[in-house]
């Protein structure tokens, strides 16, 4: 009857247990789940163990888990196991052992009726990762070869279990490692943005100071000035104004980064608004000798932040006036639908080759053809990276 049920149902059994291998949702427990169910199986097959065991060890050949099926009512001698592991360690390597409960010496586990042990090794790389002990009252030569290939089987399965509870417990390691991480980062990060904005603020008060008091030496002086003093105060303070609008650049991407920035939209005058800013470039582009234009059209109010507006058209026009040679211009014009309205800044300046389109936008990108311009003009390399950042938010 044993040998009918056994040969019949096996199959099944493999199969019902990998399914529940790979269906369990929670790997990191699945040991716990799976040899109760091994035992009750193959014990539903006629075999009738007295207990399995499960053992896992880690990467020192420590035991790292025990599960043992039913649960024993005398205490698992854990060390006896941990020290009689190294010395059939190697045999096991080759395949599973049987042997007498009384080889054991003195016996990890409390069974007067137990008469045979089965130990079978299960191998991850090469490595004994966990052992399975099937414990019997059924001696030595009743132990046939059908059984034991499908303990084989058994174990492979269970194999599978170590490695998914592996490979969970690996990923929520690697996991609060990179949590960890990214805290530290954050930290970083922020200790980061702090030092920008306290920096900045520090350097811009000396720097708005330096750049009044040279105007004010260049224009303003009571006495006359030699025409080499006044270059040099002419480099001061277009070095200082340089300085000072990297300080404004710097400390405006830190707000963004960090969420400290607010914007604050209502309905506005974008004719208006882009007309103010032409005015207020005016000067520069008189110095570079570059029209600035702003097409009048009738245009319906938009809904939007008009200071982030104003900020994302002065550095656009601004970038433009920077790469447009004496004599071009810079016009401003729009489209509108009612619904939606376009602004198109466009110049007559160098203009950009098809590979550099994707350097845009980013933070201190340079194209090839820009640094001639921009050791003449000045320029920080933030504009863009600045605009983009704002028409995100």
């Amino acid at each position: 009857m044993y040998k009918q049920s056994f040969s019949a149902n096996k199959s099944q059994l493999l199969f019902d247990l990998q399914e529940i291998a790979l269906n369990t949702e929670d790997s990191s427990t699945l040991l716990n789940y799976l040899i109760p169910q091994v035992f009750e199986r193959i014990n539903s097959l006629g075999l009738n163990y007295e207990f399995i065991l499960s053992l896992s060890f880690n990467a020192e050949n420590q035991i790292s888990q025990v599960c043992a099926v039913p649960i024993l009512g005398g205490p698992i001698n854990l060390d006896f196991l941990a020290q009689a592991f190294p010395n059939f360690e190697k045999e096991l390597l080759w395949g599973p052992l049987i042997v007498p409960a009384g080889d054991f010496g003195r016996p990890p586990f409390d069974r007067p009726n137990l008469q045979t042990v089965i130990i079978m090794p299960v191998l991850i790389a090469h490595r004994i990762s966990g052992l399975l002990i099937f414990a019997t009252d059924r001696g030595l030569g009743e132990i046939e070869k059908e059984e034991l290939e499908f303990l084989e089987l058994i174990t492979n399965t269970v194999g599978l279990g170590f490695r998914l509870q592996d490979t969970q417990n690996s990923l929520t390691k690697i996991s609060q490692q990179v949590y960890e991480m990214n805290a530290k980062l954050h930290q970083l990060d922020k200790l980061k943005d702090d030092f920008v904005s306290v920096a900045s603020h520090e350097l811009r008060t000396p720097m708005t100071a330096i750049r009044s008091y040279a105007w004010m030496a260049l224009y303003r002086s009571d006495v006359s000035l030699s025409e080499k003093l006044k270059r040099y105060l002419t480099r001061t303070l277009v070095s200082t104004e340089r300085l000072i609008n990297l300080v404004n650049d710097m400390l405006n991407v830190s707000r963004i980064e960090s969420g400290r920035i607010e914007v604050n939209p209502k309905g506005f005058d974008i004719l208006e608004l882009s007309k103010t800013v032409g005015e207020e470039v005016q000067a520069k582009a008189g110095e570079v000798g570059v029209k600035v234009m702003v097409t009048e059209a009738k245009l319906p109010q938009v809904f939007g932040d008009p200071d982030k507006v104003h900020q994302v058209l002065l550095n656009f026009i601004g970038n433009s006036l920077k790469f447009t040679p004496s004599g071009g211009s810079v016009t401003v014009s729009f489209f509108t639908d009612g619904q939606m309205l376009d602004i198109s800044i466009k110049d007559t300046g160098v203009g950009m080759s098809q590979e550099d389109l994707g350097k845009l936008f980013q933070k201190f990108g340079r194209l090839d053809s820009s640094y001639t311009a921009v050791s003449t003009s000045g320029g920080t390399g933030l504009g863009l990276y600045i605009s983009k950042s704002l028409v995100d938010l």
